[in-house]
């Protein structure tokens, strides 16, 4: 299954001779667009070879290498398009690395096309965000499922029963002997929630990831009055429906649109935390601010918008980054051109073991949560 290890995979390639291939295309549901698929990634890979930088001679150069790249590409859309419908596909090829990985992404993403020296990631770390994997507990008063959900795959990995005592007489709605077994159902119900909220505690330990439950409404309040604080600060929504006629693909269907909304209630709420601190709080805002707290490994966690790419220049001396074409500003070297900035200062924050969060709809081009203050760094002394 695609996931971040599948990142720092590619994270790994570099081509400095060369440049590897990175493109992203959204692959159609219907027959006619499926027909144009080859159309249209040629068209995209075509426009990729303006963005890798250099000059005209570079791009020659390339073009020879990357011919091989572009041939694989369309030979894989051709046997497996039909395969990908309503999906991204992410193809990463370089023949001189003899990388040529192919990820169907498990969401729709913005298409575009891009050569560097290594591959173009993150795009992938959106799709990875977007579609986490979660833990459904679907129950009701006596049983409960626990199941692990990971892209297409669904596994129970715990169940728990508890079947509470029957009685002839409880059809009525009077006797001592029909209140004390109500009674009893009731206690045992306690039980049964707070054994299997129990089982959610000790599956949290082994790693944090969103919790979904689904069933009836009674049997969610029940199981989310018993939850202990791990567990509920994990809770990511629910669904009703019985749980008795769910199949598997029917609770990861449900479950799917129940953690779209709450990664995007996250996504809000990290972008106004930002955005709403205190004067002198630990935050940048803005392309400026964010390229001085990456060059100063400040960032704790940068924010990204989902789409759009700022083409900008990389020093090879000291490793500033910056718009203008210029010498740079900390050692006097000459810019190398870049396609995206962005994506250079997505490489040095997880170098740096900070996080990266991509925002849909974001108010401003680019935001970080910083570790420390940045401070202002002075201009190289004239020689």
């Amino acid at each position: 299954m695609f996931g971040y290890a599948d990142v720092e995979k590619l994270r790994g390639a570099c081509a400095p001779r060369s440049a590897v291939l990175s493109l992203y295309l959204a692959v159609p549901l219907d027959l006619a667009g499926i027909r144009g698929l080859a159309a249209g990634a040629v068209e995209l890979m075509a426009c990729a070879v303006g963005l890798a930088g250099g000059t005209e001679d570079d791009h020659r150069v390339r073009a020879r290498v990357e011919a091989a790249d572009r041939e694989a590409v369309l030979g894989v859309l051709a046997a497996h398009g039909r395969d990908w419908g309503g999906h991204t596909v992410a193809f990463f090829a370089c023949q001189e690395l003899g990388l040529f990985e192919v990820l169907p992404l498990p969401c729709l993403l913005p298409e575009r096309a891009v050569l560097t020296g290594r591959p173009y990631i993150w795009p992938l770390l959106a799709a990875v965000q977007r579609c986490p994997d979660c833990r459904v507990v679907i129950v009701d008063r006596e049983c409960a499922r626990v199941l692990a959900v990971s892209g297409s795959r669904v596994e129970i990995v715990a169940t728990q029963v508890d079947r509470g005592p029957r009685s002839s007489g409880f059809g009525g709605w009077y006797g001592l002997q029909a209140h004390r077994t109500q009674r009893r159902i009731i206690e045992l119900g306690r039980h049964h929630y707070r054994d299997t909220a129990a089982i959610l505690e000790g599956a949290a330990a082994g790693g944090q990831v969103p919790l979904v439950i689904g069933g009836h409404g009674d049997s969610i309040a029940g199981l989310l009055r018993a939850l202990p604080p791990a567990a509920r600060e994990a809770f990511a929504g629910s669904f009703r429906a019985d749980p008795h006629t769910l199949t598997e693909a029917r609770i990861r269907e449900l479950a799917g649109p129940v953690i779209g909304r709450w990664v995007a209630r996250r996504e809000r709420e990290l972008a106004e935390n930002v955005l709403a601190g205190p004067p002198g709080r630990l935050a940048a805002v803005g392309l400026q601010a964010c390229l001085a707290a990456v060059g100063q490994g400040a960032v704790g966690c940068l924010l990204l918008p989902d789409n759009g790419m700022i083409p900008g220049f990389a020093c090879d001396g000291c490793g500033a980054l910056s718009v203008g074409r210029g010498e740079c500003p900390g050692c006097g070297t000459a810019g190398r051109p870049v396609p995206d900035l962005l994506e250079e200062m997505v490489q040095r924050t997880l170098d740096d073991d900070g996080r990266v969060t991509v925002i849909r709809d974001a108010p401003f081009s680019v935001a970080a949560k910083l570790r420390f203050p940045v401070t202002a760094r002075r201009a190289p002394a004239s020689r």
